[in-house]
């Protein structure tokens, strides 16, 4: 019997694998049909085996190659083949079987390589580019013949909208504590300048409630990625420029070192964060991560985050002098 979407995995415990499965099925089940899903196997101690759904195309399942080589929270060392046939990939490749894989000296991340029967090479990365190379893995049959007793997980509608319903639960009590705190930090600070301390000290305590209300959108991007969440943060971004202007105005012998862009600093990070990250899933087809990994389209993506909020306040300001 000769099987389709098939993913061989070396090393790692069970738990583990399957960790990182459901993790990867949870990413994606959104794009899933509810009753897909996905077999797990033991093939042996420290063996696993991974039959995916016939269904899947051949995007996706390069992706869940690269997740299991590179899963979220999970620390193991695994050598993992793939085996699936071109479908409407590519003209060089399409109808062609393929041997999936990562090298070790791999070091971009975001991509696969793959093997042809005749020992073709390819890049195929997350961008949708499919280049020719040279490699030193040659084209072998996984000669799996017969898989039994699997442990069946499925693309879930009803435990993905639970888990989302959990997470959104979570965001909100976060949000709203970080609130409550950024809005006492915002009254205690205008008594500052009635306590008769130097200059530098109400600057300095207004700089940093802008930096720490920035920061705390910089690292929460999952709670941006909620349309409502966005919204409330962005009033507050919005709030805390106006803010800013009231403090100008009322108090402008204290801030006559100091510019716009320290008021900027919430709201420049979210109107680059918004567009950006919509560019981001358009291409890689999922959700963007404040850099975890080492992933060169995550390290890109909050590299611009971080120039929004740390370079991007100051060119503003310094250009409406």
């Amino acid at each position: 019997m000769t099987y389709n979407n098939l993913i061989i995995i070396k090393g790692g415990s069970y738990i583990n694998i399957k960790k990182a499965l459901q993790q990867w099925i949870d990413l994606y089940s959104e794009n899933f049909s509810n009753n897909l899903q996905f077999e797990l196997y033991k093939n042996g101690r420290g063996n696993h085996i991974i039959k995916a759904d016939d269904r899947l195309d051949n995007n996706r399942f390069f992706y869940l190659v690269n997740y299991m080589d590179y899963p979220e929270n999970i620390n193991y060392n695994v050598d993992i083949k793939g085996y699936t046939k071109a479908r409407e990939l590519d003209k060089q490749l399409d109808n062609q079987e393929l041997l999936i894989y990562i090298p070790k000296s791999d070091t971009e991340y975001d991509n696969v390589y793959a093997v042809t029967k005749d020992n073709r090479h390819f890049k195929i990365d997350f961008g949708g580019k499919i280049k020719e190379m040279t490699g030193d893995i040659t084209f072998s049959s996984h000669n799996i013949e017969k898989l039994e007793n699997p442990e069946t997980l499925k693309a879930s509608l009803h435990k993905r909208k639970k888990r989302e319903e959990d997470s959104v639960d979570s965001i909100k009590k976060r949000f709203n504590i970080i609130f409550i705190i950024f809005i006492i930090v915002l009254f205690l600070n205008l008594i500052v300048p009635h306590l008769k301390v130097d200059v530098e000290v109400f600057q300095k305590t207004t700089l940093f409630t802008g930096m720490g209300v920035g920061l705390w959108f910089f690292m929460d991007y999952e709670m941006l990625r909620h349309n409502s969440f966005y919204l409330k943060s962005f009033l507050i971004a919005l709030g805390f420029y106006y803010y800013g202007l009231f403090l100008e105005h009322h108090y402008s012998s204290y801030f006559s070192n100091m510019t716009a862009g320290n008021f900027l600093y919430p709201l420049t990070l979210l109107i680059v964060q918004y567009p950006t990250r919509r560019i981001y899933k358009l291409i890689f087809n999922r959700e963007p991560e404040v850099d975890k990994h080492g992933k060169i389209a995550d390290l890109i993506y909050t590299m611009i985050l971080f120039f929004s909020f740390a370079i991007l306040p100051f060119l503003i300001a310094d250009y409406l002098k």
